[in-house]
């Protein structure tokens, strides 16, 4: 496909959040790259932005796959597909995801899932997306709430396509771990009449997944005094709280449609409905043969303990005796059915008056839903086992009876649990414009908006049944041959007995079931914020940029229960805060094709919402939790920005950027012992910690090295220091040290291909469990063939090299593994259609 540009100036249809100064049509990968170079160029702040040929084009499944590709972006992965963002260095949490400006309502499916702020990015396929950008420093007009920064995620427009336009995809994806094949389909049509003053736009989708994740796992890692069978006691060795061999398989339908209304009577005027749905089913079913020490009473027959440099005396390999009172081994299926919504309205009116120009702003986004059922089904039973950790990236056991014979595990408990999320948000907000001619400021701009933010969390538990007489082997088939393939070692677990999910499903759903709260894991949290703005763009010769403050109120209402186990009561606790955010943004046009940029602003961001209850979650079975902190505040820094950008071509940029983040607080951790149904549990509370400063380093290159052939990389080094409550150094969660970027790409006429590697180092991510996440990198690519000007045949691969994820308790101590994961390569081919 040939490249082509064409240049046009801003007209009122784009309706940005700032001034847009050119708007360029492209085709093709170059097209595409010519396009985000612009935008970067052209911005008043420090901006990156991808467009919707860069989606279409980079090997990626959805909106968080593409942004890992921006320097200074590094993603978090689950089941081997992007989730989640985080922007130089902060956490998920602290990052801010806005559709068109505004907010979207976002939840997760897994039933212990925290309640985050962090945008779920499963929910939003890129097939809806026409561009993103992703603001690195604050203007006073976009929403607060992000440290890090914003990502705007921008739809197509009616007005701004042909009439009558029709494109779309068909998909097919195959997963190498799984098995399964699966569609990928996606449609759009835009229609508008012959005066361009009505358009409306409707896209939709339908997306299957079945994968496939095998997994060695571990937790709670802790010092602990051990006392064994024969009444030794072994003083603060560093033991773990148990572990096993886990397949998880999950089966996702993501579907939806995105509708857009247009009106535009006059020149002066525009008027823009915006719908958005999407639904994700992901029913999906967890096995695991466990070793849990304590687990029935069982205690260890000995240790096998060596010195280590860090963690002191360290329990590399433990044999556990049988348990006097019971069971002292559990096979652990949860089967859940599993669906969520996200859902967003949203209608702007903009209006060009002779002085003014105005816009008004109203909308609802929501996101609900979570776990319907989530069954657990424990098979017991009692026999001498042990583990061996000493082996980095694997465990090995051994057991008394043969795991992969089902007769001899009877089932010990059968538990029904749901959990069900809102995320809900009604806005409004106006915003007033003009030109002005004071000094060096052309332009002013004022705005008021009301959020009503609503977050809750309903978890519901069934009785535990005990007396059903199930045996394994009547609801139980034998581990997929290749199960592990690839990972662990010859003495890792790789066969066991795995539980009939279908029939096992229908027996446990036959029977009657009572539901109660689970008192501590319900919460409720309401925001009422109001926010006002000014801004005044600079124009000066040779220079440009904004400065304005945005000021902010917030009114919050967090409610959970609290009280001894049999008194529980709903208790509501208010706190309001006031935040001053000042900003300005500075571009300075050393030569014609060369930029200096300056900012600076005040930046905030409130805590998580599972951070901010008395809520808590607890898991009997791997006794480890989290729990929440009503008394916590938000989170606020100031930042400073320097950076350089050469454009040597069209499709050419050089870019540097220094950044520094003096934090006021950082995030925190308690971990404290709490009983749950008689059961010890480490419970994880969020605490402010001291201040912090993150800095760091972004190096951007981006070149055509022949007709057709280029080149993209970027670099990112980031620095973040804290200390934790006794005064050490400390890593800042979630922070990769250093981030890499490359890709090539090459087209012409008939063929076009791209291949792009990621790589991100080790990080803390802040969590009892996964806790220190390892280095990863992955390389993915894509071919694509025209068979004329409207079909294009494209093939992709994720993850080409098979590479998997490892975790680990702390840095440090890979021996203390928490995680391997094996997701495997992803295949796809098919057509992708434009009329």
């Amino acid at each position: 496909m040939a490249s082509t540009a064409s240049f046009s100036s801003s007209s009122l249809a784009q309706g940005a959040q700032t001034d847009e100064v050119e708007v360029i049509q492209v085709r093709g990968i170059r097209g595409s790259v010519v396009k985000s170079i612009n935008a970067k160029r052209y911005a008043n702040s420090i901006v990156d932005a991808v467009s919707s040929e860069d989606i279409g084009k980079f090997p990626d499944q959805n909106v968080a796959e593409s942004l890992q590709r921006i320097t200074g972006v590094s993603m978090s992965r689950n089941f081997g597909e992007g989730e989640r963002i985080s922007i130089r260095g902060t956490s998920e949490n602290q990052n801010r995801t806005l559709l068109n400006g505004q907010a979207v309502g976002s939840a997760d499916w897994w039933v212990d899932s925290s309640a985050s702020r962090g945008f779920n990015y499963t929910m939003l396929p890129s097939e809806i997306v026409s561009g993103l950008e992703v603001y690195k420093s604050p203007e006073a007009d976009i929403d607060e709430g992000s440290i890090g920064g914003t990502v705007i995620v921008k739809t197509r427009k009616p007005l701004d396509l042909d009439a009558n336009k029709i494109a779309g995809s068909v998909i097919m994806q195959h997963s190498e771990v799984s098995g399964e094949t699966d569609p990928q389909l996606a449609g759009l049509y835009s229609w508008k009449n012959d005066e361009e003053s009505i358009g409306a736009l409707v896209s939709v989708f339908r997306q299957e997944r079945n994968l496939r994740r095998d997994g060695i796992e571990a937790w709670s890692w802790t010092h602990r005094d051990e006392t064994l069978e024969d009444g030794t006691v072994v003083e603060n060795v560093y033991t773990p709280g148990g572990g096993g061999s886990a397949m998880f398989t999950q089966g996702r339908v993501r579907t939806g449609f995105n509708f857009t209304l247009q009106y535009r009577p006059s020149d002066n005027m525009d008027v823009t409905f915006n719908a958005l749905n999407s639904t994700l089913e992901a029913n999906n079913a967890n096995q695991n043969f466990l070793w849990l020490p304590g687990y029935g009473g069982s205690k260890y027959q000995s240790l096998d303990i060596v010195d280590h440099a860090k963690v002191g005396k360290f329990a590399q390999a433990g044999t556990l005796g049988l348990s006097p009172d019971g069971n002292n081994i559990l096979d652990e299926t949860k089967i859940r059915n599993s669906k969520l919504k996200t859902n967003s309205y949203d209608l702007k009116l903009i209006h060009d008056g002779e002085i003014w120009k105005s816009s008004y702003h109203i909308g609802v986004t929501e996101g609900s839903g979570g776990t319907q059922t989530d069954r657990s089904v424990g098979w017991e039973g009692n026999a001498v086992h042990s583990y061996n950790a000493q082996n980095v990236e694997s465990i090995e056991t051994s057991y008394a009876k043969d795991p992969a014979d089902g007769k001899h595990w009877n089932l010990g408990f059968l538990r029904y649990d749901s959990n069900d999320a809102l995320d809900k948000e009604y806005y409004g907000q106006t915003d007033f414009e003009r030109a002005i001619d004071v000094a060096v400021f052309s332009k002013i701009k004022m705005g008021v908006k009301y959020r009503d933010h609503k977050r809750e969390n309903v978890r519901l538990r069934s009785q535990t049944r005990t007396d059903l007489n199930w045996n394994l082997a009547d609801y139980s088939f034998v581990a997929p041959s290749d199960f592990l393939s690839g990972i662990g070692t010859s003495g890792t677990l790789k066969s066991y007995a795995m539980t009939d999910l279908d029939k096992t499903r229908a027996a446990g759903d036959a029977l009657s079931w009572q539901y109660d709260y689970l008192y501590d894991s319900n919460f409720a949290i309401t925001e009422k914020i109001l926010a006002s703005y000014i801004k005044a763009d600079i124009d000066a010769d040779g220079m440009r940029g904004n400065l304005g403050v945005r000021l902010v109120e917030t009114k919050q209402t967090t409610g959970a229960y609290v009280g001894p186990a049999d008194a529980k009561v709903w208790q509501e606790e208010d706190k309001s805060y006031f935040d001053i955010l000042p900003s300005i943004n500075l571009a300075v046009d050393i030569e014609e094709d060369m930029i200096l940029r300056f900012s600076a602003a005040r930046v905030m961001t409130r805590p998580d919402y599972a951070a901010m209850t008395n809520a808590t979650t607890y898991n009997t079975e791997t006794r480890v939790g989290t729990g929440g902190n009503s008394n916590i505040d938000p989170y606020r820094a100031t930042q400073f920005d320097v950076g350089y950008e050469w454009y040597f071509s069209d499709a050419g940029i050089f870019s540097s950027a220094l950044f520094y983040k003096d934090l006021q607080s950082t995030l925190g951790e308690n971990t404290q012992t709490e009983t749950f149904d008689n059961v010890e549990i480490e419970i994880s509370r969020p605490i402010n910690g001291p201040a912090g400063t993150l800095k760091g380093i972004e190096l951007g290159y981006q070149t055509e090295l022949a007709e057709g052939f280029g080149i993209a990389a970027n670099y990112t080094f980031v620095d973040g220091e804290s200390k934790d409550l006794e005064g050490n150094d400390i890593l800042i969660p979630g922070i990769s040290e250093h981030t890499f970027n490359f890709s090539t790409y090459y087209e012409n006429e008939t063929y076009s291909g791209r291949i792009s590697y990621n790589y991100r180092t080790g990080y803390d991510t802040g969590r009892a469990w996964p806790g220190y996440q390892d280095a990863y990198g992955q390389i993915d690519a894509s071919f694509n063939y025209n068979i004329n000007e409207n079909i294009t045949a494209v093939f992709e691969v994720i993850n080409l090299t098979d590479e998997h994820t490892f975790s680990y308790q702390e840095e440090g101590v890979k021996q203390a593994l928490t995680g391997v994961y094996k997701d495997g390569r992803r295949f796809m081919a098919g057509l992708r259609f434009s009329f």
